[in-house]
């Protein structure tokens, strides 16, 4: 065991932009664990699952204070005993049979954001999809209006441009959004505790007795969705038609066979995983990948490196439609695996399947080359304009 030196590692020279290929095999050349930036980072797969399954070590709670939100993420950023009894009531509201109820609703909300484009033989997938759709999925299911939707979007969108994966202060803009949204957010939990609804906030506040939930319990839940829940299906969403536009031959196998849409859902996940790192704070000294952590360090575990770990996968960085369930790390793992996984399976699914069914031939607009932010907490692309011959109206 020995004590790690400070790694000539900079996040910064990571070639992240183009091609998370080469970006994450950056990472993954300068060790299964190193230290750099003042941070020790985790690439392996083997040391990633580790740090998941051991929370008693690995602080969630104590990581996300780097957030610097004014109420605790829950439950992520909740350590055991507490986590326990939060997971032990969303869980059951964010089931596949509660998805299942709502996905003639999500499917007509998505058809309504294509009708606006298919006519046309273009559009930007990232601004008229990804950026709309997941607030509005967020939003019937909190039982918010549609209606603030740009709005609401612009807020979380403004908050997360521009994390720093190392911590630090908020800009101006970010400070100003975030008051914006906990302002919002304060004031519809006060009017659904006057008059709750048929959705899952509704059926959060009206639990009694020893479940019953303060209001800053509700706030750090609203938070956590808004700025852990809607960026990230943004970015798998611009990554996943990127896939597609780029590759004809696995998108007509998709479009021909729409059973392969899970399969090419699970493999685009693991490839490019839009939130690629996860803090903790390490609550003892301990060694791993042979390299000595001392009590107190920040963590950055990379489940996005560990995706494309060739020891624990054949053919890392391909998408390989047979062999699409390998255990990926794309859902995080252990007692914080992504409560929302059903939800956001079930929103890239009627994505791919609806645009299929209206336009299932489309490529990249001539000048347009996919690229993403970095050095960023969620990667995202910063648009992806697509053309394609116009659909007809769609039949009703």
């Amino acid at each position: 065991m020995t004590d790690a030196a400070q790694c000539p590692f900079r996040l910064e020279d990571a070639p992240m932009a183009l091609d998370r290929t080469d970006g994450w095999a950056h990472f993954r050349e300068a060790g299964d664990v190193f230290f750099a930036e003042g941070i020790y980072f985790l690439t392996s797969a083997e040391a990633v699952q580790y740090g998941y399954q051991h929370p008693q070590i690995f602080s969630s709670a104590k990581a996300f204070d780097i957030v610097g939100s004014p109420v605790p993420l829950i439950p992520l950023a909740v350590d055991p005993p507490e986590h326990v009894r939060y997971r032990r009531i969303l869980d059951p509201m964010l089931a596949p049979r509660v998805v299942n109820d709502m996905e003639d609703e999500l499917r007509r909300q998505i058809n309504e954001l294509i009708d606006a484009f298919a006519e046309t033989g273009h559009c930007d997938i990232v601004a008229d999809v990804g950026k709309l759709y997941p607030t509005q999925v967020f939003l019937t299911l909190f039982g918010m209006p549609l209606e603030d939707r740009d709005r609401f979007a612009g807020w979380v969108h403004t908050i997360n441009d521009e994390v720093s994966i190392t911590g630090g202060e908020s800009n101006e803009a970010q400070a100003q959004a975030g008051m914006a949204l906990f302002g919002y957010l304060q004031a519809f939990i006060a009017e659904k505790r006057k008059n709750p609804g048929d959705d899952m906030l509704s059926r959060v506040i009206t639990l009694e007795g020893e479940g019953e939930w303060t209001d800053e319990e509700l706030l750090g839940l609203c938070f956590l969705f808004t700025l852990a829940g809607l960026d990230t299906v943004t970015g798998t969403i611009g990554f996943m038609m990127m896939h597609m536009a780029k590759n004809p031959e696995l998108r007509r196998r998709v479009v021909a066979d729409p059973s392969l849409a899970g399969p090419a859902i699970e493999e685009i996940l693991r490839l490019e995983l839009p939130a690629p790192l996860a803090p903790r704070i390490v609550m003892e000294d301990i060694e791993i990948g042979g390299v000595k952590i001392p009590k107190g360090s920040m963590v950055q575990m990379s489940p996005a490196a560990a995706n494309r770990d060739p020891r624990r996968f054949d053919n890392p960085d391909e998408i390989d439609l047979d062999n699409a369930d390998r255990g990926h790390f794309a859902f995080g793992g252990g007692i914080h695996r992504c409560l929302g996984s059903h939800l956001a399976r079930r929103e890239l699914r009627l994505v791919l399947e609806e645009f299929h069914k209206r336009i299932p031939e489309y490529e990249l607009a001539e000048d347009e080359v996919p690229r993403v932010t970095w050095p960023a907490g969620t990667l995202s692309l910063q648009s992806l304009r697509l053309k394609f011959p116009p659909a007809g109206p769609r039949a009703k």
